[in-house]
């Protein structure tokens, strides 16, 4: 079908030809989807005060992979910090009343880690809770069968991704600098069960986005609230009460997820749909340059002389900013658009250092969805882009309102270069381009103020 035929559901009237299906995981599901909720004891933790949760690993010859981790509810007033190796660990920060996650997994060398702390310290009289704290070899059929391009960030799954071995178990004792009293209150902690390894896992429900075992289902504005059965509307099995959601969760963990899932789709795809999103990412990089006459990093380095890659890795102190990994040199440096280049907005000063796993994980969300407000704090302190700009997800409306006033450019001339006329798979760049314009047009707050659509009978008009 060519692009003057009919519109096909999703597309744009302009977009080419629908690819083929490819996309199939060959798995289903093990479970039925199911909540519970659970009461946690608490205990009160005095000011200046601090709680130490250490993980005894067993004893393992080299080559054996290893983990801990576990869930823990904090007041806003209590620092946490893991102390002792391994270099990459997860550990959130999710305001009150959210739970946090935090934990690794890794394999084992020649000096194998012995013991972890996770130190809980009060600023000022507080409430600390903690959940299934585990640690020991972990073991699953993936972890030894999976490709191994899939398995160098798996400590990025702790600790929902920890199966530990029966077995093999350490275990693990808590100090703490003062006598401890139970509080008042219990906590609240809801479980999810995923459908394909049937594990109940801790989510949040007073802020979905704050991410501990699922991923969410229903992102977009326009999907939201999520009505889809055990995504967005999930039955209690005693009680029969329903949990509405606002972004729902998949069905499945994010271990399961990534293996049973995702890593059973990409092998399907063609070389030519595996380059669909750098193809998409060049057109939207050259409709910037042409909107905003040059790139940001060319007129950078003109200005001072030096290159921009250089300037965010000395600002970020050579670190990731997400999880802290040293970088070692600024090629090592994944150089993010803090504000997502989809919604579209340039690569400039503004930009965040970021590690491979840390910048895959953030894809094409806004700050406000990927960092914590600690984190956006400290980010708006390092880039300079306000507080409240960090925390509106927007699109680029300056990037958006140039483009509408140069909507005959646009189609007439922007359009008709070689780089978006480029066809692969069926697929025209310019195409691919259109349809991500609209959603991003999608995200603005009210609705968007015209579509790709309009704009070109306008502009044709």
């Amino acid at each position: 079908m060519t692009s003057e035929g009919p519109k096909r559901a999703g597309k744009a009237k302009w977009a080419g030809r629908r690819r083929a299906m490819t996309r199939k995981s060959g798995f289903k599901a093990h479970f039925p989807v199911r909540f519970e909720i659970v009461n946690i004891d608490a205990v009160h933790l005095d000011t200046g005060h601090e709680m130490r949760f250490t993980f005894h690993l067993p004893d393992v010859d080299e080559g054996n992979r290893v983990g801990f981790g576990g869930w823990y509810y904090r007041s806003d007033q209590v620092e946490a910090a893991i102390v002792g190796p391994p270099e990459r660990h997860v550990l959130t920060s999710h305001a009150t009343p959210n739970w946090n996650k935090f934990g690794s997994q890794w394999v084992t060398n020649a000096a194998p880690t012995r013991s972890i702390e996770l130190r809980l310290r009060a600023r000022t009289a507080a409430t600390v809770a903690v959940y299934a704290l585990q640690c020991g070899i972990v073991e699953h059929e993936y972890l030894t069968t999976a490709r191994p391009e899939l398995l160098p960030n798996m400590w990025n799954f702790a600790p929902e991704g920890n199966f530990y071995r029966p077995s093999a178990t350490g275990n693990v004792t808590l100090e703490s600098d003062q006598e401890l009293v139970r509080a008042e209150d219990v906590v609240t902690l809801h479980l999810k069960s995923c459908n394909r390894c049937g594990r109940l896992l801790p989510i949040n429900t007073h802020n979905e986005r704050a991410h501990l075992s699922f991923s969410n289902h229903c992102v977009a504005d326009h999907r939201r609230p999520c009505q889809h059965p055990s995504f967005g509307r999930i039955q209690e099995e005693s009680s029969r009460a329903v949990l509405d959601l606002e972004y729902g969760f998949q069905l499945e963990c994010r271990f399961c997820k990534k293996f049973e899932v995702n890593a059973a789709h990409n092998p399907q795809r063609t070389s030519a749909q595996m380059k669909e999103d750098a193809q998409r990412r060049r057109s939207f990089e050259l409709l910037l340059e042409h909107l905003y006459e040059g790139s940001d990093q060319l007129r950078y380095r003109h200005r001072t002389g030096s290159e921009l890659a250089n300037n965010v890795y000395s600002r970020f102190d050579g670190r990731c900013f997400k999880c802290s990994t040293p970088l070692a040199t600024p090629t090592d440096m994944h150089l993010d658009h803090t504000r997502p280049l989809a919604l579209p907005w340039p690569l400039d000063e503004t930009a965040t250092a970021l590690c491979g796993t840390c910048n895959s994980s953030k894809r094409d969300r806004p700050p406000v969805d990927f960092y914590n407000p600690t984190e956006l704090h400290d980010l708006s302190e390092i880039t300079g882009i306000p507080l409240l700009e960090l925390r509106d997800p927007s699109p680029n409306l300056q990037a958006l309102e140039y483009l509408r006033s140069r909507a005959n450019w646009f189609f007439d001339e922007f359009l008709s270069i070689p780089e978006l006329q480029e066809v692969k798979d069926g697929k025209k760049a310019g195409d691919l381009l259109l349809k991500a314009l609209d959603k991003a047009l999608q995200r603005t707050p009210g609705g968007p103020p015209f579509t790709m659509a309009t704009l070109r009978r306008d502009a044709e008009g």
